[in-house]
C-alpha cells in the first residue's frame, strides 16, 4: 500500500434538528475551532488542487509527480466529506457566517487569478507545516475518541487528520524541488496561518455567541482555553518558520500506522 493512501470514505452525518454545537470533548473553544476549520477547509482544498495543477508539468521527479497525484485526490476527498458536514453546520442559521465563507472563497478565487504560482504553493506549504503538528497533537490527546465527543465528528477529523499526516511531506517536497527559497517560505507559513486563524476565529466568535442565545452558557469560549490555544498556534507557527524544517523529520509513532491501517480497512475503495 502507498504511504499516501486515497480513501473514499462515508461517514454519518447528524441530522441538521439534532445538531450540538459543543461535539468534542464538551468543550466549546475545541468544538468551535474544528467547525470554523471545516469551514476553511472545504474552500482552501479546492484552492490546493487547482494551484497544484497549474505546477504539476514543472515536476520533473516521478515519484513527487505521483505524491502530488495523491495529495490532490485526499484533498479532494477531504473537502467534499466536511461539505457534507457544513451543511448541517449552515442550516443552523448563523447570521454572518456565509458572508465570511464567501469573502474567503473570493480570496481564493482572486489568488488563482492573479497572484504567482510561488505564493499559492508557499500558501499552501505554510498551511501543510501547520496542520501536520496539529494533527499529531490532535490524534495522541484522544479527544477524538473521548465520551463526550460526537462519534461522527470525531470519525470525520481522525481520518483527515490522518491523510494530513500521510501527505505532510509533499507540498514542501514540491516548494523546495520548484523554489527552494527560505525566507519566501517563512513569511508564506506567517502569512497563510494568519490567514487560517483569522478566519477560524471569526468564525468561532459569531457561531459561539448566537449559540450562548440559544444553547446557554456551555457554547460561551472561555478565556483560558482561547490563550491555550493561541500560545500552541504560536509555537507551531514559529516551529514551521525554522530555517532547518522539515517534514521529513518527523518520527511516527506505531499508533499513526495502526490507525492508517483502520481507515483502509473502512474505507468504500482505496487507491
Amino acid at each position: 500500500m502507498h504511504p499516501i493512501t486515497v480513501r473514499a470514505m462515508k461517514f454519518a452525518v447528524p441530522d441538521p434538528g439534532e445538531y450540538d454545537p459543543v461535539y468534542l470533548a464538551g468543550s466549546a473553544a475545541i468544538s468551535y475551532t474544528h467547525t470554523a476549520f471545516g469551514l476553511f477547509v472545504a474552500l482552501c482544498e479546492p484552492f490546493f488542487v487547482k494551484s497544484l495543477r497549474r505546477v504539476v508539468d514543472g515536476i520533473k521527479d516521478d515519484k513527487l509527480r505521483e505524491d502530488v497525484d495523491r495529495f490532490a485526490r485526499q484533498e479532494a476527498q477531504h473537502y467534499q466529506r466536511h461539505a457534507d458536514f457544513n451543511k448541517t453546520v449552515l442550516a443552523q442559521g448563523y447570521p454572518g457566517i456565509e458572508q465570511r465563507m464567501e469573502t474567503l472563497r473570493r480570496e481564493f478565487d482572486d489568488w488563482l487569478d492573479r497572484r504567482t504560482d510561488r505564493f499559492r504553493v508557499g500558501y499552501m506549504e505554510g498551511f501543510e507545516s501547520y496542520t501536520t503538528q496539529f494533527a499529531l497533537q490532535m490524534i495522541d490527546s484522544g479527544l477524538y475518541d473521548h465520551r463526550r465527543t460526537h462519534p461522527s465528528f470525531g470519525e470525520l477529523f481522525k481520518w483527515h487528520l490522518l491523510e494530513e499526516i500521510e501527505h505532510r511531506n509533499v507540498a514542501f517536497d514540491v516548494y523546495q524541488h520548484l523554489y527552494g527559497d527560505y525566507l519566501y517560505r517563512a513569511r508564506m507559513c506567517w502569512f497563510a496561518q494568519s490567514h487560517m486563524v483569522r478566519f477560524m476565529n471569526d468564525c468561532a466568535r459569531i457561531m459561539s455567541d448566537f449559540d450562548i442565545k440559544r444553547h446557554g452558557e456551555r457554547c460561551r469560549i472561555r478565556r483560558r482555553p482561547r490563550v491555550v490555544m493561541s500560545i500552541n498556534r504560536a509555537r507551531m507557527r514559529a516551529q514551521s518558520m525554522l530555517p532547518g524544517y522539515t517534514p521529513h523529520a518527523y518520527r511516527l509513532p506505531p499508533s499513526i500506522g495502526e490507525l492508517s491501517a483502520l481507515f483502509t480497512q473502512r474505507a468504500e475503495s482505496v487507491r
